[in-house]
């Protein structure tokens, strides 16, 4: 896919809007869509080239449910697309629901944790040391939070196939869960504060708003955000194989 990455060309000189020279012509280059969403993540991600890489690497069927979903007058400022969550005080969450990144497979193949999803575990236990609210947590981060002695707990347990093997927990998944076991207990979410992964927590974010949670990261809660080139799940092992995953999920989970 061949991007074209300025949204102005001039041929000949510089000139003044409007301006005419005998010598020089200036022509305006409409934008294209791939041009204006590597401009939009360029800023998210805080890296032109990763962006480029990115909308390069984009099947054009994607391309295509991405420019449907934010046309090309919302690439600018849509919300779809941020990778910097919205923060609220850390006193206004009722609520927290942890979402894992990763794991890994020990030798014998139960599931662990990973240092990515412990470092989730650390962040959650020291914002409900200070605030303390109900938590709903993947249960590779629950068993940690409740080996740390953190209380009111609540795990979001993977799905066991016919086969008796795992089967795949998407962000939606966990959303639902955490929503129907809230219910089953009678807790009112409220406000919930939301930790994740930092390239992964908008995402969180805009999914459980869309289950219909109302939902923010707390302010001070310091997101993990090096990935664990060992991880069991491929796309969560480098920054640029999971962006790509992460527009897809976004599609999927909206």
């Amino acid at each position: 896919m061949a991007l074209a990455l300025g949204l102005l060309v001039a041929v000949g000189s510089a000139l003044p809007s409007g301006a005419v020279s005998a010598n020089t012509t200036t022509t305006t280059k409409p934008v294209d869509y791939p041009s204006a969403l590597v401009a939009r993540l360029a800023k998210e991600y805080g890296d032109p080239v990763l962006a480029r890489k990115v909308v390069v690497g984009l099947d054009p069927g994607l391309l295509s449910q991405l420019e449907a979903r934010v046309p090309l007058p919302e690439v600018a400022r849509s919300p779809f697309l941020s990778y910097r969550p919205k923060r609220v005080a850390a006193g206004s969450v009722e609520s927290v629901v942890v979402f894992a990144f990763g794991n890994r497979v020990g030798a014998d193949g139960s599931l662990e944790p990973g240092p990515t999803n412990e470092k989730l575990a650390v962040a959650t236990k020291r914002f409900v040391r200070r605030n303390p609210v109900p938590v709903f947590a993947q249960q590779e981060i629950a068993e940690l939070l409740e080996a740390a002695g953190v209380k009111h707990v609540t795990s979001i347990d993977p799905i066991v196939g016919p086969d008796g093997k795992l089967v795949y927990l998407s962000t939606a998944g966990v959303a639902e869960q955490v929503l129907a076991k809230a219910h089953a207990a009678g807790v009112d979410l409220g406000t919930v504060g939301v930790i994740g992964f930092a390239d992964h927590v908008v995402r969180c974010v805009l999914t459980a708003k869309a289950a219909g949670m109302t939902t923010a990261v707390p302010k001070g809660v310091v997101l993990p955000r090096t990935y664990d080139p060992e991880s069991s799940q491929p796309w969560t092992r480098d920054r640029a194989s999971y962006l790509a995953t992460d527009l897809v999920g976004r599609l999927a989970s909206l």
